[in-house]
């Protein structure tokens, strides 16, 4: 069995180094399983920051029989140019799979978005879901469990060291926020605040600014979607920041982010800001007693490596297990 795992090329965000992440860990594994990156002739394809992963790159893919094609969700048109290959979605960020698809259905004046093609029963694709949400979304979509496989990702190691240092460096009284996410509710939040809830925001930063910066918040709030398992809410809680977020998307549930209910908060209740202010200001005078109500969650991030592992494993020897069994059946 081979493996191609199709990356934006010298792209850094979440999805990327979860790509890079998977290729690494299966090539650790003993699987040949390979980066291709698009454009293919782009100078540099590898992110410096993801070098570390030492993922093995392939110029292309191949449509054979034997092989296993991996696309991220904003890539599931890559799928339509195999025929022989088994075919892999996975599943990184559901909303921005379905915000594609309704721009593609509206523009091609379609009934159904052309992209709907992966959940079509003959084309027999298998979903990789890399949080609870995405798991819910596939069955929703009447997706078969046995095409459908829990590949999630991991704060790697030095990130989860260095949060661990900043978490005793002495916390300031004040809110993280990141302006890219839910900035409209947030901003009704500081504009109802009293002078002592201070704000600052995550932005025009580099990774070492965002961990400094989330060793010193007492809180850190992430409203709007959450469309998988984002990693700054993690990171903020290995930091040791108190998490609270909105209830959309994979907020929602206790699996992917695994904290109290009294700290995920339903931003359509009629006394969601004053709720929330209120909230923020008794973690911020009293930040000792809720701290401890994070301990779970941050060892649950810590443990998501070696967890990862055990995914990975799983996830490809079904897959191998499927393309054997397809040869056994053609002879």
């Amino acid at each position: 069995m081979r493996v191609f795992v199709y990356c934006p090329a010298n792209y850094s965000t979440g999805g990327p180094e979860a790509l890079h992440q998977f290729a690494s860990t299966g090539h650790a594994l003993g699987y040949d399983i390979a980066m291709v990156y698009f454009p293919e002739d782009h100078p540099s394809p590898v992110p410096e920051n993801y070098r570390c992963y030492g993922a093995p790159v392939s110029a292309r893919a191949c449509d054979a029989a034997d092989a296993v094609i991996v696309v991220p969700e904003t890539e599931v048109h890559r799928l339509a140019e195999f025929r022989l290959a088994t075919r892999a979605v996975w599943w990184l960020s559901v909303d921005n799979f379905e915000t594609r698809a309704e721009m593609l259905r509206e523009r091609t004046k379609a009934a159904v978005s052309p992209l709907n093609f992966v959940f079509d029963p003959r084309v027999g694709c298998h979903h990789l879901a890399q949080s609870e949400y995405a798991r819910h979304y596939l069955a929703a979509k009447d997706q078969p469990a046995e095409r459908t496989h829990v590949l999630t990702d991991f704060i790697r190691s030095e990130i989860v060291e260095r949060s661990r240092s900043l978490r005793d460096a002495g916390k300031l009284d004040f809110v993280a926020y990141n302006p890219q996410k839910g900035l409209e509710f947030t901003k009704a939040l500081m504009a109802s605040s009293p002078p002592e809830l201070k704000w600052l925001p995550i932005q025009n930063m580099t990774p070492a600014q965002v961990a400094e910066l989330l060793g010193h918040a007492k809180a850190y709030v992430d409203f709007g979607g959450h469309p998988g398992r984002d990693r700054i809410p993690r990171e903020a809680a290995l930091c040791g920041a108190c998490v609270v977020t909105g209830m959309k998307g994979s907020a929602a549930n206790e699996i992917d982010i695994p904290v109290a209910a009294h700290y995920k908060i339903d931003e359509t209740r009629a006394d969601a800001h004053q709720h929330t202010v209120a909230l923020l200001l008794d973690i911020v005078q009293r930040y000792d007693a809720h701290r401890p109500a994070f301990d779970g969650y941050r060892q649950w991030v810590e443990r998501q490596e070696a967890g990862f592992a055990d995914e990975v494993f799983t996830t490809l020897s079904t897959l191998q297990a499927g393309i054997r069994a397809r040869r056994r059946f053609a002879l």
